[in-house]
Parts: structure tokens; C-alpha cells; sequence
């Protein structure tokens, strides 16, 4: 809910709000449904599925992608913001574990920036 103070979101606004919150939607139905019994579970899931579809065709239509870099090599050229950067000991790789939410790119161009857990891996990132 806004205050009375904050002022409504402009179209170019709202439709990136709209889609990462969408994004977290789906992620917490899918921790929810890996919980339910199975024969909850299959009926569900295609639900599921079907949802991330259609947010995909409507975020294509609009030239919108959310990113999450999971997996990746954390650094400066991804427009990722860390958010447990200092567990990472020095001399640990840091790579992406989970987006807490996904980076939004409109036509080619970064307008948010992922947020991003990160996790240390054995790599010797010091070059000897």
C-alpha cells in the first residue's frame, strides 16, 4: 500500500515493478509446491508452468528480460548488487547462489539491478 505522500508509478515504471514482483511470486509458489504431496503437486506445478509462460510472452511483447546470473561468476560487469558480499573470504571466487530479485532490461538497457546472494567457491582467484 503507498502513503499518502508517494505518487503513483508512471507506466515505465510500474511495468518493470510489476514483473520482478510477478518473478518473486512464481519463485515462492515453486518453494511451496516442492512441499506439497505429490498428487498436489503435479495438478499445481502445470499451473505453475503456465503462469511463467504467459509472464515470459508478455515480458517478450514488451522487449522486458529479468536476469538472475545464477550460476555466474560474480564481478563489476554484471548488473548485479551482492548482498552478503562480505561472507565471501578473500581468496574465494565469488559466484551467484540465488537472485533475490532478477536484474530487468528493457530494449537492450539495465534499468534495475539484480540483487543477488553470493557464495565463495575454492577457486584461487589470487593467480598463483
Amino acid at each position: 500500500m503507498k502513503s499518502e505522500n508517494e505518487k503513483p508509478l508512471s507506466r515505465e515504471e510500474a511495468v518493470p515493478e510489476m514483473a520482478v514482483d510477478f518473478w518473486k511470486l512464481l519463485r515462492v509458489s515453486e518453494r511451496i509446491l516442492a512441499s506439497l504431496p505429490e498428487e498436489r503437486r503435479t495438478r499445481l506445478s502445470a499451473q505453475i508452468r503456465f503462469s511463467a509462460g504467459r509472464l515470459s510472452q508478455h515480458l517478450d511483447a514488451l522487449d522486458i528480460r529479468l536476469a538472475t546470473f545464477e550460476g555466474q561468476k560474480f564481478g563489476p560487469e554484471l548488473p548485479a548488487i551482492a548482498i552478503n558480499a562480505e561472507d565471501i573470504e578473500e581468496g574465494q571466487e565469488p559466484l551467484i547462489e540465488s537472485a533475490v530479485e532478477p536484474a530487468v532490461i528493457w530494449k537492450g538497457r539495465v534499468i534495475q539491478n539484480a540483487r543477488v546472494v553470493l557464495k565463495g567457491s575454492d577457486a584461487d582467484v589470487s593467480g598463483n
